[in-house]
């Protein structure tokens, strides 16, 4: 009986078992896009403004409505650029053996913006792991995400962040970092249901904290209903756009300019009369008789 009391109290105790390293963050194709994207247009953006300075200071008003129009959705283009070469620049988490590592947006709202922070939050200090989906829209174009966070002990809530179901980011997949995270911290992800959401409230200040109380619960069935409704938007913006396009061009090829030609033939054709009437010698008058 000595030695068996002898033999379990010499036992090792068992090793308590580690998760592998995990890291979420945007792969070298994604970087190497968008900033090729935002090299090739940068040069296009920059030369607006002195483009518009120079046409107003000079009193040359026609087309320069048509470019204040151009220049301002560009602007919009350029930052949504912007934010997604930033994004993937540098969001990154990290699931150590001890803590989360995290480098992500510290801005409100599903879109990231420039504004980052970094976090390094121990398993232990996690009191809750939550998700919840969020209905922007109404029926005609409604827009689904799925938005997580961590709430400390000290009642700190964390955003991880926003990922959309019609669309779903394999870089960021946040409900699945979130189960991740919880079963690290021994917890479980507590789902908060579906609410609808109003942009104008959220945004404009008028509604405060991330994932608070929503304006009306939605059911699964009209969940279902909402993502099919969403995909069928989609769907035929996609061929409005390929019924602009190739219109556009039908009616280039129908309805030429006064030359009779496309506008790319037209323009080639102006640079070639042009160069033959600088180079071609001025015929000679005949003389008058006296």
């Amino acid at each position: 009986m000595a030695d068996v009391a002898a033999s379990e109290a010499v036992m090792p105790a068992p090793a308590p078992s580690s998760s592998p390293r995990t890291v979420y963050a945007a792969g070298g194709g994604r970087k190497l896009a968008f900033s090729f994207v935002f090299l090739l247009l940068l040069p296009f953006f920059i030369s607006l403004p002195p483009m518009l300075f120079w046409r107003i200071s000079q009193g040359h008003w026609n087309g320069t409505p048509g470019l204040i129009v151009l220049a301002i959705a560009f602007t919009f283009i350029m930052f949504l650029v912007v934010v997604e070469l930033m994004h993937s620049l540098l969001a990154r988490i990290e699931l150590g053996e001890k803590s989360v590592k995290m480098t992500l947006p510290s801005g409100r709202g599903p879109t990231p913006i420039v504004r980052y922070r970094t976090h390094d939050i121990p398993y232990d200090q996690i009191k809750a792991v939550e998700t919840r989906r969020e209905i922007y829209g109404g029926s005609v174009a409604p827009v689904l995400l799925q938005g997580a966070r961590l709430i400390l002990k000290d009642d700190t809530a964390v955003k991880l962040g926003y990922v959309s179901e019609a669309n779903s980011d394999p870089c960021f997949p946040y409900p699945e970092i979130a189960q991740k995270i919880a079963e690290r911290a021994g917890l479980t992800v507590e789902h908060k249901g579906n609410v609808r959401r109003s942009v104008q409230k959220k945004y404009l200040g008028m509604k405060q904290g991330f994932l608070t109380p929503g304006d009306g619960t939605v059911e699964e069935a009209e969940i279902a209903a909402l993502n099919k409704s969403h995909r069928g938007w989609v769907m035929r913006l996609i061929t409005l756009l390929v019924v602009m396009v190739i219109g556009g061009i039908a009616l280039d090829i129908a309805f030429p300019p006064s030359s009779g030609l496309p506008p790319a033939l037209t323009s080639i054709t102006k640079a070639v009369t042009q160069g033959t009437m600088t180079t071609a010698p001025a015929a000679k008058q005949p003389e008058k008789k006296k």
